[in-house]
């Protein structure tokens, strides 16, 4: 009767680990499906934000180079170009920009102003400044580049993936 007992409680024993087992598989299957789901909403709802951060990223990057590489401070394409740096600069950039981003455009304001209010007879001054707004773009540049929010998320996700 003592083999029947011990037999019996084995049985129970096993069944109550299984059982315990499997309880703790489906939770930890549920918790990643419930990070998976929350993974796909967060992209989902942040893929307008990102194209429109990238499209004032890029236009950004376009209109500084204007204003970096074009002599003519007098010219339409420069002029717009000027207008349209301070449209971003206080208007566009500020509701989607990083801090590296807001960095960079604080240190090309000045020097994007000082270009347009030079006067021609400076040539000197205008190399002067075209060495500082040439490194000023690429700080720039290299803020886009970095300031990616999209890229930053991808490389969390796939850290996050990799461990689990």
């Amino acid at each position: 009767m003592d083999t029947v007992v011990i037999t019996g409680l084995i049985t129970v024993a096993v069944t109550i680990v299984g059982i315990f087992g499997n309880w703790y598989l489906v939770i930890q299957n549920k918790k990643k499906e419930i990070e998976q789901q929350e993974y796909q909403f967060l992209l989902e709802n942040l893929k307008d934000f990102w194209e429109r951060q990238n499209s004032l990223y890029t236009e950004t990057l376009k209109v500084v180079s204007e204003l970096v590489f074009n002599n003519d401070t007098g010219s339409e394409d420069f002029l717009n170009a000027y207008n349209r740096f301070w449209e971003l600069y206080w208007g566009e950039l500020p509701t989607c920009e990083s801090q590296e981003i807001a960095t960079a455009m604080v240190g090309l304001k000045d020097l994007v102003h000082e270009k347009k209010h030079l006067e021609k007879e400076e040539i000197l001054k205008r190399e002067d400044l075209k060495k500082s707004l040439k490194n000023g773009l690429l700080q720039l540049s290299t803020a886009v580049r970095n300031s990616s929010l999209l890229l930053e998320y991808s490389e969390k996700i796939k850290a996050k993936i990799k461990s689990s």
